[in-house]
């Protein structure tokens, strides 16, 4: 019998069938036996292996060599009491769970014979044996499994299940998660959501948050115009930002990629969008989650759905901390181990990747680009691919901490909005190269500047103001910028700490522009702060006008507001 069908068996409530021998090879393994409260220890105690929060194992613990069995079988508590009903029921799960772990393994000949079927699992047997074991017990084998894990384990050990995890945020790794796919509607295609968990149905009751996630297929496609049909595309990786109704920030992490052909030789097909909803910023962390996915999907949509209901129940790790999430791969047909972690501690650059944006744009661009958002300047973005976008605007935009941008931001702006390019406020907006035809120069404001990634330039509007910068410090800024890109000028991606150090030359700038606010506040018998403008501008000495200009900004406003008498200068925090 497959060692991934003994475990699957045991979860639904059946005694192993293989004769002992099997037994003892698989309780000698590596894991954690632990004994049912209330059973004393010995041959024929009813045990549990657990490891990790899941249930590998349960049944007698066998006599060691040498050691005779007794003739009358000790009784120890048992996990539940079947009833005959309740039996065929599971017998009808457990086939339908070894026909997808079979077709998981599958012979050569029923690859051969499936040649020309779906791998994305339309016509994959695996696949309709999970679908249909969904269906059967309104759950998901992922879900299924847990749930009797969690039974068992509080059974076995109660203390251990109390225990906090102290590695885990209290948030959940993401809290919706879906599949875009194409299709034509009349003469025009349109991107919609082809699968997701929770269900659509199921947020059907929570009408808020059902009109956020609905608009989420224009935000996975925001170049549907441009998408085609195609047997060949390079996978991209990128990332939008949407405020909830509670005005809290999400992000949408997307992989958009070409599924798996369905016919030998590949026809040309629509690539398909995965999307994240989540608040934690951490681009690593689901471009690893991606990678798995894309696998799958690629074997079995069936088992790729399963992965991601597995991850959705997980809390995210905290920062520089690691957390193991088990689940059944239906490619190897096993239980398998995923790491999802955080690479750094410094949560400002775990979601930026400086390196690349420094060779991608260069010192001089970099500055200009940095110093129009300190004065909340409109910024308008335009790159050839999502990727490069998103990376390079929600890196630099990390720049301006410790202060938060205010005004609009917008790094994939979809086509159907572009107007959203006329606003009156400030805005940091990303576009398609291909859809910056469809601009309104006439309807741009004056103080809005034009950022082309691809050739490295910034275009200022006509009667644009020229912002007051210290010209020997942006020198000196400068300076410091090219002697670091002669260093990492052959990277194409860069460790945490190297971004750290390019962030740092930013900081320090921003450390002799306000580190002094501190001096300045005051604070009212009720607690609320203010600060004397005209001092703190003074006191910047060169920068005094640059200052002054910052000053008046909404995002330095927030941040004065924002602070009590017990607040910390992060400044001096940083090492100043």
């Amino acid at each position: 019998m497959l060692p991934c069908f003994r475990r699957l068996f045991t979860f639904l409530g059946f005694n192993d069938p293989a004769p002992p021998s099997e037994r003892v090879s698989l309780l000698y393994g590596e894991q954690e036996l632990v004994p049912l409260a209330g059973s004393v220890a010995g041959p024929h105690t009813p045990w549990v292996i657990i490891a990790a929060n899941t249930l590998f194992w349960e049944g007698e613990m066998p006599a060691q060599q040498g050691e005779k069995k007794s003739e009358k079988k000790e009784k120890g508590p048992r996990v539940s009491d079947v009833g005959e009903s309740e039996t065929k029921r599971r017998n009808r799960l457990s086939n339908l769970l070894y026909s997808s772990m079979r077709a998981g393994r599958g012979s050569t000949k029923s690859k051969e014979n499936s040649a020309g079927s779906d791998p994305g699992g339309d016509n994959n047997q695996g696949s309709k044996a999970l679908r249909l074991l969904e269906e059967e017990t309104c759950q998901d084998p992922q879900q299924l499994l847990a749930c009797r894990v969690r039974e068992l384990r509080k059974v076995a050990n109660p203390d251990a299940a109390a225990k906090p995890q102290n590695d885990r945020e209290d948030f959940p790794l993401f809290e919706f998660v879906c599949e875009v796919s194409v299709r034509r509607k009349s003469e025009h295609f349109c991107p919609y959501i082809s699968w997701s968990h929770p269900p659509l149905r199921v947020l059907e009751e929570e009408q808020d948050r059902l009109a956020s996630i609905t608009s989420l297929p224009m935000f996975c496609f925001p170049d549907v115009d441009l998408v085609e049909q195609v047997k060949k595309m390079k996978t991209e990786t990128y990332c939008f930002v949407f405020t909830d109704l509670q005005a809290q920030n999400k992000f949408g992490y997307c992989r958009r990629f070409l599924p798996a052909p369905k016919l030998n030789p590949p026809e040309k097909r629509f690539p398909v969008v995965y999307c994240m909803v989540t608040k934690l910023r951490s681009f690593e962390t689901f471009s690893k989650i991606f990678d798995q996915v894309v696998e799958l999907r690629d074997f079995s949509s069936a088992g790729a759905y399963s992965f991601l209901k597995a991850l959705i129940e997980q809390n995210a790790p905290k920062p520089a901390q690691s957390i193991t999430v088990k689940y059944i791969n239906a490619k190897v047909g096993n239980l398998v181990d995923i790491h999802v972690d955080r690479v750094t501690a410094d949560q400002r650059f775990e979601h930026v990747d400086l390196v690349y944006v420094l060779n991608k744009l260069g010192s001089k661009l970099l500055v200009e680009i940095f110093i129009n958002l300190l004065v909340e300047k409109k910024l308008l973005f335009v790159a050839e691919n999502l990727s490069d976008l998103t990376t390079i605007i929600h890196s630099i935009m990390q720049l301006l901490y410790p202060l938060h941008w205010q005004g609009i931001y917008i790094p994939v702006l979809p086509q159907e909005i572009i107007d959203a390019t006329s606003s009156p406020v400030p805005f940091v907006i990303g576009i398609l190269k291909q859809h910056s035809k469809l601009l309104d120069a006439e309807a741009l404001d004056d103080e809005c500047n034009i950022v082309y990634i691809t050739e490295k330039k910034i275009v200022k509007r006509p009667n644009f103001t020229d912002i007051p910068f210290n010209k020997k410090c942006r020198k000196r800024l400068l300076s410091e910028l090219k002697t670091y890109k002669a260093k990492v000028a052959k990277l194409e991606r860069s460790t945490p700490e190297e971004t750290a150090e390019i962030g740092d030359m930013f900081f320090q700038f921003m450390r002799i522009c306000m580190g002094h606010y501190q001096d300045h506040v005051t604070f009212d018998e009720a607690g609320q702060s203010d600060i004397d403008l005209t001092s703190f501008s003074d006191a910047a000495g060169l920068h005094a006008e640059f200052v002054w200009h910052i000053s008046k900004t909404q995002m330095f406003s927030s941040f004065v507001q924002g602070l009590t008498s017990q607040s910390v200068n992060p400044f001096k925090d940083e090492g100043g």
